[in-house]
Parts: C-alpha cells; structure tokens; sequence
C-alpha cells in the first residue's frame, strides 16, 4: 500500500484550483476587454447666460442624452431597450457644464445627442440643446460614430433658453 502524499495532493489542488480560475475568468484578462467603453466629454454651454435658466422648480434635473435612433420614438422604450446613453445629473443653473456620457458596447453611432432637463415626474423631459453644426430654430443633429475604448472630447451643446430646439417626444 503507497503512503499518503500530502504534497502530492496540494500539488494536483493547486492545480485544479489554478485551472478552474482561469477558465472563469474568460475575457477578464484580456487586455482588450478592459477598453470595451468609450466616453464623450464636453459642455453644455448656455449661450444665452447662467440668469436665462428657467425657474428652479422648472428646471430640477440636467442630463446629457444620446440615442442611437433620430428621431427617438419613446424616450422610456429607448432607454430600457438600450438605445440611449444617459449621463450622471449635471449642475444647473450656471453657463457652462462639463458634461462625461459613458457609452456601453461601443462601436456604435450616436444620431442624436441632447441636453435635456426634468421639469416635473420623472417622465416629464424637455430638450433644450442639441449637438449640431447649426444654431437655428430647426437644428439637425450632428451624428457621432463611437469606436471602440476611445474618449471623445471638446463636444459642444449649445443651449439658448430664449430659443430651445424642436422637441421630440
């Protein structure tokens, strides 16, 4: 009968153990996974000065919003199905905003990115800047395409409390 081997059998655990933490790992220690998100940085600046904003029960939440479709059909089914990008709740109330809006699985193509502000329930959003080479009553929006692991900053959304773009939804 062979004698018990205690360092035989921590030997083959080390293993087993060092083999099952390699195969739960996946693409965890791929280099590439850890730049799976892309980032847009920028301002929203108000054109028309800090003192335009509208009343502060008007104006309780500011966000940055990007879609993948233009026009949005439904704001709330865009979001749960994945098709919008949703900044942290930015400062009011004051002319320029840096803005950071974390985009998820790029690449992917932004047609429509908007300062948007919360001015009751939690359903009630009104845009008031879009991102677009025009500054006109009917702005089109400018579209971004969003490579893979990259940040991509200097965006500017210009907002004119006195003339807010067209709203979508």
């Amino acid at each position: 009968m062979e004698k018990f081997n205690f360092k035989k059998i921590c030997y083959y655990k080390v293993i087993l153990l060092s083999l099952l933490l390699l195969l739960s790992c996946q693409e965890g220690l791929d280099p590439t996974s850890q730049q799976e998100e892309s980032y847009l940085k920028g301002n929203v600046v108000v054109i028309s000065g800090a003192q335009s904003w509208p009343k502060p029960d008007s104006a309780l939440e500011l966000r940055v919003v990007g879609f993948k479709e233009y026009p949005p059909r439904d704001l709330f089914n865009e979001i749960i199905s994945n098709n919008a990008f949703i900044s942290d709740s930015l400062p009011r109330f004051v002319d320029t905003i840096p803005f950071q809006l974390k985009i998820e699985k790029p690449p992917v193509e932004i047609q429509y990115l908007v300062a948007a502000i919360r001015y009751g329930t939690i359903f009630e959003w009104k845009v008031i800047g879009v991102y677009s080479d025009e500054m006109t009553f009917e702005r089109k929006p400018k579209i971004i395409y969003v490579p893979k692991g990259k940040v991509l900053e200097n965006i500017s959304i210009l907002v004119d409390f006195r003339n807010l773009p067209k709203q979508p939804f």
